[in-house]
C-alpha cells in the first residue's frame, strides 16, 4: 500500500502561499520538479518537493538569487561534505546586503536633501524638488 502523499500544484501553492505561475517558474528553472505525470497529465509533487518549495520561498525572502540557491541545492546534495562553502555563499550574501543598505542610506539622504529645498507653501511652478529633478547634472 502507498502511503506516500503527492500534492497538484494548486495544493503547494496553497500549502506555501506561492502562486502556480511561481511554482511553475522554479519548475522551469530546474530547481523542483514534479514527482510524476498522472494519466490525467496533472503534475503530482511529493513531500520532498513541498519542504524544497519551502527552502526556496525563505532563501528568496533573504534576497538570495536563484543561482545561488542553485548552488545551495547542489550543495544539499553533497550531505557530507563540509559546510565552507555554505558559509562562504551566505557570507558574500551578507557582503551584497551591507553593500545594498548603504547604497539606500545614500538614496534616504538624498531625498532628505531633496525634500528641504522645497517648502509646501510654494506652487508646483517654483516647486524645487521638480526643478532638482528636472536639472541636467
Amino acid at each position: 500500500m502507498n502511503t506516500h502523499k503527492y500534492y497538484l500544484i494548486k495544493d503547494l501553492a496553497q500549502k506555501t502561499g506561492l502562486s502556480s505561475d511561481t511554482i511553475r517558474f522554479y519548475e522551469k528553472k530546474n530547481l523542483l520538479k514534479p514527482s510524476f505525470r498522472g494519466h490525467n497529465n496533472y503534475r503530482y509533487y511529493d513531500e520532498n518537493t513541498f519542504k524544497r518549495l519551502v527552502f526556496i520561498k525563505r532563501c528568496r525572502a533573504l534576497d538570495i538569487s536563484l543561482n545561488e540557491i542553485e548552488t545551495l541545492l547542489e550543495l544539499e546534495q553533497q550531505p557530507s561534505q563540509s559546510c565552507h562553502a555554505v558559509n562562504q555563499l551566505i557570507e558574500q550574501h551578507i557582503e551584497q546586503v551591507t553593500d545594498k543598505i548603504m547604497e539606500f542610506q545614500k538614496f534616504q539622504q538624498q531625498l532628505i536633501q531633496l525634500r528641504a529645498s522645497c517648502s509646501t507653501t510654494q506652487s508646483i511652478d517654483s516647486c524645487q524638488i521638480l526643478k532638482q529633478l528636472e536639472a541636467e547634472k
